[in-house]
């Protein structure tokens, strides 16, 4: 009798023990259950684009955050498209599994902050390249630039301030027109429309805008690589009381194809920045042609802002596809080139990041008169994050632009978010006149926002 109480009590111990073993086994495999197969990633991380996603690490950085994503999970729990702090999301079984899902292209997921580990390899996942995002590399976020804000003593027409150009030789006119992108820093968003040149004629953006609205942007985007004649329209845009922005999508120097198409394509840039090879010569001319339009504001008595390079650390663009390193070296070289060997003093240096940006794709504050980012959003949002992601490598006091867009950011939002882009540039054709991405009432509200400057505003930066 005795032992068949042992017996029995042994028995429902055994399987007490095994209810426990499977509870455990359970709870242990979660995490691996949420999503599979996880591919392991190594922090800091960001993924852009659509469709569905398993990732694992064992770490985290600061905080995570998403935008316009259908399911964010970590570890089984919704953290869809919002900001969270990593110390609020414990591990299971010493890691971190992640279900990323999102119908859009603009879909957006990052782990960033300061980070203090890895946990797989170095590699990002491959994405389908979209315009405005792109994958983030490793980055320490360390703020760059200065850290006490500069004594600024600029009117409101910008045209004193203390604030010297990275060009020593400045013109008055660029420097009135830096001056006045620091003294709307904060207090007000500049409006900027890109043109096309393609769609009856070159004011088609603008006069949709003024047709729907009585107003024309403050700014007039132009692109090189679409309209190599750009110059005397940047021109008569600043006669007019207007800022004007230039771009370029130069082809590869590794071949023949200029403008948008040879963008995408690859270069050796170690062999474009050589004098001698028909890369270097290539590259110089393209240069040299781009100088030549920029001449025509200068001689004009015009400033114009440049970004050259942009969506810096994206990989769909040639200067972007060999890293970081060789960004900035391609950058100091345009820089040196256009303004000491072409002579060009009447620019405006705006640093354009992609979505996601990294201080390792940052040449440095003697090199960039202003910073930015851009982003095709889903919806009118302030893109507080990508704001904040910029800031922490622009520092404090550099004005930050939302240099390229979509959906135009509703100012009502800019306002109570505190996020504090100086401009903001519309890309063309459907990006503004399909009513789904910016309804003509939205263009309304912001054009005519007191918070939102329009060229009829501006003060003469002549």
């Amino acid at each position: 009798m005795k032992r068949s109480k042992v017996m029995r009590f042994s028995i429902a111990i055994t399987i007490l023990v095994a209810m426990l073993a499977t509870f455990v086994g359970i709870s242990s495999s979660r995490a691996a259950a949420i999503c599979s197969p996880a591919s392991a990633i190594s922090v800091p991380f960001a993924k852009d684009g659509a469709g569905d996603f398993c990732y694992q690490t064992t770490s985290l950085c600061t905080y995570i955050n998403s935008w316009n994503l259908t399911t964010l999970e970590v570890n089984g729990t919704a953290y869809t498209n919002i900001y969270v702090a990593a110390s609020s999301i414990a591990p299971v079984n010493g890691s971190y599994t992640i279900h990323y899902n999102s119908t859009v292209a603009w879909g957006h997921f990052e782990i960033a902050g300061t980070c203090s580990g890895g946990g797989g390899p170095t590699n990002t996942p491959v994405r389908t390249a979209t315009q405005g995002s792109g994958p983030t590399p490793t980055r320490t976020n360390t703020p760059i630039g200065p850290t006490l804000t500069p004594v600024r003593t600029a009117t409101p027409n910008g045209s004193t301030c203390n604030i010297a150009p990275v060009d020593p030789n400045a013109t008055t006119q660029a420097k009135k027109l830096l001056c006045y992108i620091y003294s709307q820093y904060g207090n007000h968003i500049i409006s900027g429309q890109q043109e096309s040149t393609w769609v009856s004629g070159p004011d088609y953006e603008m006069n949709y805008i003024l047709s729907n609205t009585g107003k024309y942007p403050a700014i007039r985007g132009l692109d090189m690589g679409d309209s190599p004649d750009f110059g005397a329209r940047a021109l008569s845009w600043w006669n007019a009381g207007g800022i004007p922005m230039v771009s370029y999508h130069m082809g590869s120097p590794a071949q023949g194809t200029d403008g948008y198409a040879g963008s995408q394509l690859t270069a050796n840039i170690n062999a474009a920045l050589t004098p001698g090879t028909a890369d270097y010569t290539r590259l110089t001319q393209r240069l040299d042609g781009w100088a030549a339009q920029l001449k025509i504001v200068q001689n004009g008595n015009g400033a114009i802002i440049i970004r050259p390079w942009h969506e810096a650390s994206g990989t769909w663009f040639w200067w972007s596809k060999e890293g970081a390193s060789q960004f900035n070296r391609l950058w100091i070289f345009t820089f040196n080139y256009l303004v000491n060997t072409k002579g060009l003093h009447n620019l405006v240096w705006l640093h354009p990041f992609n979505g996601s940006p990294s201080s390792s794709w940052y040449p440095g504050k003697a090199y960039v008169d202003f910073g930015g980012a851009d982003a095709y959003a889903g919806d009118h949002g302030a893109l507080n994050p990508m704001f904040n992601a910029s800031k922490s490598v622009y520092g404090s006091t550099l004005p930050i632009a939302l240099h390229e867009n979509g959906p135009i950011p509703d100012p009502d939002l800019l306002q109570s978010t505190g996020t504090r882009w100086v401009l903001f540039n519309t890309w063309h054709t459907t990006w503004i006149t399909d009513t789904s991405k910016n309804p003509i009432s939205m263009l309304q509200k912001v054009y005519t926002s007191s918070y939102v400057v329009t060229r009829d505003e501006l003060p003469n930066l002549k």
